[in-house]
């Protein structure tokens, strides 16, 4: 499969209240893209108007040169991954893979079994088709409902926070392995979280979603190193705002007990936490006249409620937004 999903000028109201306004992405074949955005921001009103779950207001959905815009959910090649595996307790696990055949009604019931054997290994469930969902884990049974959606071989697969159920410990595991069979397969895909870490390890790129509309669009790295709005960088990157058109990213910020005179620009915060990740020390520091707290690297060390300054070395170290940054 080559083709493109295409979403051209996508708007989507209730009423007179505007959820999506006129959002364009192209999204390539075995492509993963993170969606994150705060909560209520209409992600998974966007994943359900692609799913043909929700009507579009105006805009199309295309499917490389095919327009899917007015066709019904089970006559579209995308496919759904819900929060909750949504899986039918009084059938087998293979039961379950087989079902989404069934919607589908695709070969005889001896090549869907097969196919969704085959599935199962594929999810590393191997062993377990008469089993039932009740005595699977949640990680196994997202397994279950991720191998449900694949079988169908989807042009587009969109998943709605997933791994949201699962505990941590297995979270890390899961994202990574499923992101892993994603690319083995080589299915587009349409990843919503408002996970920030998780939406940068899913992603091929990263769409930060809010206020409607496509704040910025790119890959991980370059989205949280370059924010292109205020809000991105408030939401999405690391730093400070120094007011509503001005932003340092925090690596370009220095903690330190007294003021350097030699400074472009210095803040003055109090320490309100001290914390060790990965050996390294880091202090939480309240930015009281900007409004903000901020995480930051220091050698030095801090006390509670000691009174320290960040500091902008340079004046080049500042970003300066415009208007017409936004997407």
């Amino acid at each position: 499969m080559s083709e493109k999903v295409v979403i051209e000028k996508v708007s989507k109201r209730y009423g007179e209240k505007s959820i999506i306004r006129d959002m364009n992405l192209t999204i390539d074949q075995g492509e993963i893209i993170s969606v994150v955005g705060p909560s209520g921001s209409g992600k998974s009103t966007l994943l359900k108007c692609l799913a043909g779950l929700e009507a579009v207001s105006t805009g199309t959905i295309k499917v490389g040169k095919e327009d899917i815009t007015s066709l019904q959910a089970n006559q579209r090649p995308i496919v759904m991954m819900f929060q909750q595996p949504l899986l039918f307790p009084h059938m087998t696990v293979l039961e379950n893979v087989m079902i989404g055949l069934s919607f589908k009604r695709k070969g005889t019931k001896a090549k869907r079994k097969e196919s969704a054997t085959n599935f199962l290994m594929k999810v590393g469930l191997d062993g377990y088709g008469k089993s039932y969902p009740y005595e699977l884990s949640g990680g196994q049974q997202q397994r279950v409902a991720l191998a449900r959606a694949l079988i169908t071989n989807p042009h587009l697969l969109l998943l709605d926070e997933p791994f949201s159920s699962i505990d941590n410990e297995k979270r890390d595991e899961l994202r990574l392995w499923v992101k892993n069979l994603l690319k083995e397969e080589g299915i587009a895909s349409l990843f919503v979280t408002h996970d920030i870490e998780e939406a940068m390890l899913m992603g091929d790129r990263v769409v930060v979603f809010a206020e409607q509309k496509i704040q910025q669009i790119g890959k991980p790295m370059d989205v949280y190193e370059e924010p292109a709005t205020p809000f991105v960088a408030k939401f999405y990157s690391d730093g400070l705002l120094v007011d509503t058109n001005t932003f340092v990213h925090s690596k370009k910020l220095t903690v330190a007990k007294e003021k350097s005179e030699e400074s472009f620009q210095s803040y003055k915060g109090t320490v309100v936490q001290k914390k060790v990740k990965h050996g390294s020390l880091f202090y939480d520091i309240q930015m009281e006249a900007l409004h903000q707290k901020l995480t930051l690297p220091s050698n030095e060390n801090l006390d509670l409620s000691q009174q320290v300054w960040v500091t902008v070395q340079q004046e080049q170290d500042l970003v300066h937004f415009h208007r017409g940054d936004e997407q």
